[in-house]
């Protein structure tokens, strides 16, 4: 079953009963309860807690940790491994909602943690670890180089793409920037064949950016063709609003004050508090969706009632419009058998100062009529009655 928890409301739990049994409640064994608390960066009790518990010895419980940096504080249980792309329920949307998101920690305080943490950078001239992201570019580099070399006409499309000084500086500055990053939980992503697709992923939290040649523009303002590559191009590094965005959040460039290289630490510092910004983001937008989303659910729910009132209302008038009817028929088919009846009696009447009239004959039709009188009388057929139970059924 799956379930949605504060990373204290976890940390409670998991420090309240054995996690086989906690895990049981899930329905996940209690490895799988474990790496969730793990992925959350929850502790939990190590093997001996509960046996120095029940043995009444000391068993210290570890402190719940601050929430990572661009973390989510929700923690998805028996969500699988894409636990955080589970769709809501409807019982879970109309469920009371949490408390709005709040952040305790203002963003400067934030900025200064990660400060603390990045601490001091700069970008070597001559690196001698790359970081493995940059170091498969650099061997596929390494094959293409090889195979252009050992190829009798070699192809400008299977040349080395970092061989420049160009590229090489750019490597660097995102080998320092990647370095940084893993010191906060960030893992780097780089695709195409330039390298020019790159995200960081705190947590849940993607941060994109774009490192290459500074954009020109002409005289109208607007972004001019991409000159001739060059070495001593200048250089930009944008972070983006969003992995696939080409709008940017904060930008910096080689200009008179100075190049990215002397900015590195401020750089680092503002992607992973990108992450936490967008966290954030995302929480307010999660939580104003579930806000709209609930409204739309109780109002679709308030419209069934009131269409299943109104079809209730519409059968009970057809109901009782059947039962009026029925009713109306039973009162004539009533009337005919009586009719049918007084006359049978007024023929049997006139028969009587009718001398040469058969009796026998007389008889039988009489007989014949008030069969047919008995069998249309709701009365002495009983369907009167039978209409009484079938409402009373209804």
């Amino acid at each position: 079953m799956v379930k949605r928890l504060s990373r204290k409301e976890l940390y409670e739990l998991v420090w309240s009963e054995p996690m086989k049994i906690l895990s049981a409640r899930f329905g996940i064994s209690d490895v799988a309860l474990k790496k969730t608390c793990a992925r959350a960066e929850i502790p939990t009790p190590d093997r001996g807690y509960w046996a120095k518990k029940e043995a009444g010895k000391s068993a210290p419980q570890v402190a719940l940790p601050e929430r990572p940096l661009g973390m989510d504080d929700e923690v998805v249980v028996a969500g699988g491994s894409s636990h955080w792309y589970q769709a809501w329920s409807e019982e879970d949307l109309l469920a009371p909602l949490p408390p709005r998101p709040e952040f305790h920690e203002p963003i400067e305080v934030a900025r200064e943690r990660i400060a603390k943490i990045v601490g001091k950078l700069s970008v070597a001239r001559d690196t001698r670890y790359w970081h493995p992201a940059i170091d498969r570019l650099l061997k596929e580099d390494e094959k293409r180089r090889e195979k252009q070399l050992a190829t009798p006409h070699p192809m400008s499309w299977d040349n080395p793409r970092f061989d420049t000084s160009f590229e090489r500086r750019r490597l660097r500055i995102l080998n320092t920037l990647f370095s940084a990053a893993a010191r906060m939980n960030g893992k780097p992503t780089i695709d195409g064949r330039e390298a020019r697709s790159i995200h960081i992923t705190f947590y849940r939290q993607h941060v994109g950016i774009r490192l290459d040649r500074a954009k020109q523009h002409n005289r109208g303002g607007y972004a001019a063709a991409k000159p001739a590559e060059s070495n001593d191009s200048k250089l930009s590094l944008s972070i983006l609003a969003g992995i696939s965005s080409e709008k940017e959040r904060v930008t910096w460039q080689d200009d008179e004050t100075g190049k990215l290289e002397s900015r590195i630490t401020d750089i680092a510092v503002e992607l992973v508090l990108t992450a936490e910004l967008q966290h954030r983001e995302s929480a307010v937008h999660g939580y104003q969706w579930r806000v709209e989303r609930k409204a739309e659910l109780e109002e679709k729910g308030r419209k069934r009632k009131l269409e299943a009132e109104r079809a209730e209302r519409e059968r009970q008038r057809r109901l009782e419009q059947a039962r009026i009817d029925r009713l109306l028929k039973d009162a004539a088919a009533f009337q005919q058998a009586s009719e049918i009846r007084w006359y049978v009696e007024a023929i049997r009447v006139a028969h009587s100062f009718d001398e040469g009239s058969s009796t026998e004959a007389l008889e039988r039709w009489s007989q014949w009529a008030l069969a047919q009188a008995d069998r249309i009388d709701p009365v002495r057929g009983g369907a009167f009655l039978k209409s009484m139970r079938d409402e009373e059924g209804t």
